[in-house]
């Protein structure tokens, strides 16, 4: 038997060499080494709380995740899929320049795995100092209430929240929101949201690194009727001497306002009363509607002012002569009679405007006395002249007369 198996040993060693290099080949044709590249693969932190420790925060300004190629047999390559590997940055080996070593390994496949490009690679980080601020949430109204309806009262609780962060992200903050849908809706109701920070032009900042002391805020929307009324804008007080009030005009005439039912019941309109007290020259300003509502009541419309204009114009003087007989003994008794010892003629000066005076005559002023509750007797008295004549008397002379009883009949 030992003859048997030593006989030809040499060509059995070499028939063994040849299986050995025939399966060799067979299994590199069949199975061949080849390489696969990963991208974008997640790097896992570990041991953050070393920064947060030093009451910083940090920011990965490089290697948040990475590619990498490795080397396999078909067989394993094919299957591999990116949570096969094990990609960490360990903040307990930070170096100076605050970067991280990035370890990459395959535990399922193990050294059947290789990687053979992207194997040293570090994440960059910056870090800030950690502080928190407060800010007021602001409420902003997408989309559009049902026909006739106004959002009225907004309100968000709490109002104040604090935003922690680091420093550079925090001090970007303009303003943190929370966005309410108000579409097609038709009564009050109330929402929860969620906070967002913008920045000074309204763009939505990255919230990944800041952190807030309320993730949900509590919001109220209040829905109203609206109901149109008028504008009545009116004057109070007079002008300085020698000017008159002439004219109002105002612009509109008619506002949309919004409140609870028992309150839009309540106005008609909107009474506005301007003062033109001792005013020389025209007034013309913006008054702020909404001020000037009742509480309860919202203006409807993104214009909350009216324009008014008070034209203010300066009189002038003109001497008139008239004579006894051109004034009027208003509401003289039946049983008196009147006798004028002021004899003509007259001089009065007159105020009004220059439209009304280019023409004014001694027949157009007509002035007159009241004699209401007058009886028999002398009397001294200055002369008035009608309002609805728009003129005024500057200088009026005193008239004197007598009043004596008509003689009985016979």
């Amino acid at each position: 038997m030992k003859k048997k198996l030593t006989r030809n040993i040499g060509l059995k060693i070499l028939s063994v060499i040849l299986a050995a290099i025939l399966w060799l080949v067979i299994t590199n044709v069949d199975n061949p080494e080849e390489t696969r590249r990963f991208s974008d693969v997640p790097v896992n932190i570990l041991n953050e709380d070393v920064i947060a420790s030093l009451d910083q925060v940090y920011d990965i300004t490089e290697g948040e995740t990475i590619d990498f190629t490795i080397e396999a047999r078909r067989l394993v390559r094919d299957k591999l899929e990116k949570s096969d590997f094990v990609v960490t940055a360990d903040f307990s080996n930070m170096s100076a320049v605050n970067s991280v070593p990035i370890e990459i390994s395959c535990p399922r496949y193990g050294d059947e795995v290789v990687v053979v490009d992207g194997k040293y690679q570090n994440m960059k980080v910056s870090l800030e100092k950690l502080i928190e601020e407060p800010f007021k949430v602001n409420i902003i109204q997408n989309g559009v209430v049902a026909e006739d309806l106004f959002v009225g009262e907004q309100t968000a609780s709490p109002n104040i929240i604090t935003v922690s962060g680091p420093k550079g992200r925090v001090e970007r903050i303009a303003e943190v929101v929370v966005e309410v849908d108000v579409s097609g809706v038709s009564k009050s109701f109330k929402t929860v949201a969620k906070p967002k920070v913008l920045d000074a032009d309204g763009r939505e900042i990255d919230a990944s690194k800041l952190t807030f002391n309320e993730d949900l805020i509590d919001v109220n929307i209040s829905i109203y009727k609206t109901k149109a009324i008028n504008l009545l804008i009116t004057t109070a007080g007079d002008p300085a001497r020698g000017y008159t009030m002439t004219n109002v005009e105002y612009e509109p005439k008619q506002i949309t306002v919004a409140g609870e039912d028992a309150v839009l019941d309540s106005i008609m309109y909107l009474p506005i009363t301007e003062s033109i007290a001792g005013a020389t020259g025209n007034i013309e300003k913006e008054i702020n509607l909404q001020e000037k509502l009742e509480e309860g009541l919202f203006l409807v419309g993104e214009d909350k002012t009216a324009v008014i204009k008070i034209t203010i114009e300066k009189l002038i003087t003109k001497d008139i002569t008239i004579w006894p007989t051109d004034i009027e003994p208003r509401n003289k008794p039946e049983n008196l009679n009147i006798t004028y010892n002021s004899k003509g003629p007259l001089t009065v000066s007159v105020l009004g405007l220059a439209a009304d005076m280019s023409d004014l005559t001694r027949l157009k002023i007509k002035p007159y006395f009241d004699l209401t509750g007058y009886s028999a007797g002398t009397y001294t008295l200055t002369l008035e002249l009608d309002k609805s004549a728009n003129l005024t008397l500057d200088n009026s002379p005193s008239i004197s007369f007598d009043l004596s009883e008509v003689p009985a009949l016979e």
